[in-house]
């Protein structure tokens, strides 16, 4: 039960979460940190199983990202060097679904991540999209925060100042609707550099 929201701007990242947790009995508590984590160069927001969240965020460590690394070299990256070391990491660790002759290898979890000021969706098959409508939403909250983040936005992308006001006006509204969502909200901003 999560809101993970993220928006691609001209050379920007903007990504946030609520920390809100629930648990299979119904009982609601609040974490004591985000949902989206720095590793090294990344930023990197979980939705989905806590075991996934907590291997990736206690237990993951990511490809050296190269400063400068954009285009078809940065996505490159992600999928030959990123999701197969995060699909290891996860699998070794009991929180991934290996690959067997009939069925493809699944993670529980939905993940955003930001690397040089690019977003990318690891889906739980580990298929690694970019959205053209630069608009990212991930966890139980995912509608309600992405119709927010359209409305508030129109049909310009926002300025670096106003990302983070919108990511957290939306995680509001999500949480608003999204029982499994709630307060406090966390923002975050990465740079291309």
């Amino acid at each position: 039960m999560t809101t993970i929201l993220a928006i691609q701007g001209d050379g920007y990242a903007a990504i946030g979460s609520d920390s809100q947790w629930t648990d299979d009995y119904g009982r609601v508590g609040k974490m004591a940190q985000s949902k989206v984590v720095t590793l090294g160069r990344y930023l990197v927001g979980i939705a989905g199983d806590t075991r996934g969240a907590n291997i990736v965020q206690h237990m993951f460590v990511p490809p050296a990202l190269p400063v400068k690394l954009s285009g078809n070299k940065l996505t490159n990256l992600m999928v030959t060097q990123f999701v197969p070391t995060l699909r290891e990491c996860l699998e070794k660790n009991g929180a991934g679904r290996p690959q067997y002759d009939d069925q493809p290898a699944q993670s529980a979890n939905d993940i955003l991540v930001c690397a040089n000021g690019v977003i990318y969706q690891i889906d739980t098959d580990y298929g690694t999209e970019i959205d053209s409508c630069n608009l990212y939403a991930i966890g139980s909250g995912a509608h309600y925060g992405l119709g927010a983040l359209q409305a508030l936005i129109g049909t310009k992308k926002p300025s670096i100042n106003t990302a983070k006001q919108i990511i957290l006006k939306s995680l509001n509204i999500s949480a608003k609707f999204d029982s499994g969502s709630g307060a406090p909200f966390y923002t975050f901003l990465q740079v291309a550099k």
